[in-house]
């Protein structure tokens, strides 16, 4: 019997670069144990823009307007799930295409004719519905409601997402798994020289890298007060930050933490880079004197799976998934207390950078790692196939 499993991604990657990563390193590491009876279907909408399907030549892609924006098929999508809870054109397409599984979505409605693992992100517009609109927090509630009444089981990242769901959805009893992910591979043959890296972005001193996107709840506005409070006893440090601008929750939120950075006079301490090439975030990464998390709330944390991979000290926020991770050489402070973050800086400032282990030692961790999370995808997948028999 062969298996179809199609994952839906209508994104595009500048849009959700943690998203895009994540299916990066899931395609990998189904592709590291995937059996001969196992096709995944990547569908995507006519006018997505991703480079998944190039990365993953062996993906079948099926590419359809009923998922793009404003697509006359796609409002009467979203307009018959919100009102009949039912979404008939798109069960119609996976059928025509004989899918036997949709994996990681959100709610594909009732009475559907394939099996439906969602995938529940994480839980942080219960723990934070300050930082969200009366709007968001319904489509939220709505849509994680529907997606545990309609599916055959549900995927969370980590143990503690786990909990929020027996916590929030106590009613839900179909088969719940953890499967959590990894980082993408390490990529030394693109990895720029440090020379590069510093002469590129024009830094001059030891840094500390901040590789978060610019939402609301990522807290960098800590990281800024940390380095006041450095400031305050003589120590100037520099924090680096890539990623994304634009929180739509609050799109003020990062001219309000520059104007935050002039008025208490670091500005040149808290280097802001943009979204940059993935090889020079890697190089960041991997020649910076530490990598700092100050969020307030992760589902499972990339940042920390990246620098895990290569045995990066870290400054994480004491959350439960950042103790969860439990990353070798994590040291952990209040995620409202700058004063703590300061110290772990000035701590590390005054050590020697520890040095990132040889490659062969990170690839062979590495391909293990990869090896575990493919392995515990097929596990999941055999839970709603019982009579499918994977053939290597």
């Amino acid at each position: 019997m062969k298996l179809r499993v199609a994952i839906i991604w209508t994104s595009n990657d500048k849009n959700w670069l943690g998203g895009r990563n994540y299916f990066g390193s899931l395609f990998s590491a189904i592709s590291a144990v995937a059996p001969k009876n196992l096709q995944m279907v990547l569908v995507k909408g006519k006018k997505t823009i991703t480079s998944l399907p190039d990365e993953f030549r062996w993906l079948e892609v099926l590419d359809t307007p009923i998922l793009d924006k404003n697509y006359p098929l796609q409002i009467a999508r979203r307009l018959s799930l919100r009102m009949f809870d039912i979404d008939p054109i798109l069960d119609n397409f996976l059928g025509k295409n004989k899918i036997d599984i949709l994996s990681h979505s959100l709610n594909f409605g009732k009475k559907n004719k394939l099996k439906n693992l969602p995938w529940l992100f994480d839980f942080q517009f219960m723990h934070y519905p300050e930082y969200w609109n009366p709007k968001q927090l319904r489509w939220f509630d709505r849509n994680f409601k529907a997606a545990c009444q309609n599916s055959d089981g549900i995927i969370v990242s980590s143990e503690d997402a786990l909990r929020d769901l027996k916590n929030f959805y106590p009613d839900f009893k179909k088969p719940m798994h953890v499967l959590p992910f990894i980082s993408n591979r390490f990529k030394f043959e693109t990895l720029p020289s440090k020379s590069e890296i510093l002469g590129r972005y024009a830094l001059t001193r030891d840094y500390f890298y901040l590789p978060n996107q610019f939402w609301i709840h990522k807290n960098h506005k800590l990281a800024i007060d940390a380095l006041v409070e450095l400031k305050k006893i003589g120590v100037e440090a520099t924090i680096v930050c890539t990623g994304n601008r634009m929180d739509l929750r609050h799109p003020r939120h990062f001219s309000d933490l520059m104007n935050y950075c002039m008025q208490k006079n670091v500005e040149k301490n808290f280097r802001v880079l943009g979204v940059v090439p993935y090889s020079d975030a890697q190089g960041l990464m991997a020649y910076a004197k530490a990598v700092i998390n100050p969020s307030r709330f992760e589902g499972w944390s990339t940042t920390v799976e990246e620098a895990k991979t290569i045995h990066k000290t870290l400054l994480l926020s004491d959350i439960p998934v950042h103790r969860e991770q439990s990353p070798l050489r994590g040291h952990y402070f209040s995620p409202d207390h700058p004063e703590a973050l300061a110290n772990l800086i000035r701590t590390c400032m005054s050590n020697e950078t520890a040095d990132m282990p040889s490659r062969d030692l990170i690839e062979a961790e590495y391909n293990q790692r990869l090896l575990k999370f493919g392995r515990s995808y097929l596990s999941i997948l055999e839970t709603l196939v019982p009579n499918w028999l994977p053939i290597y």
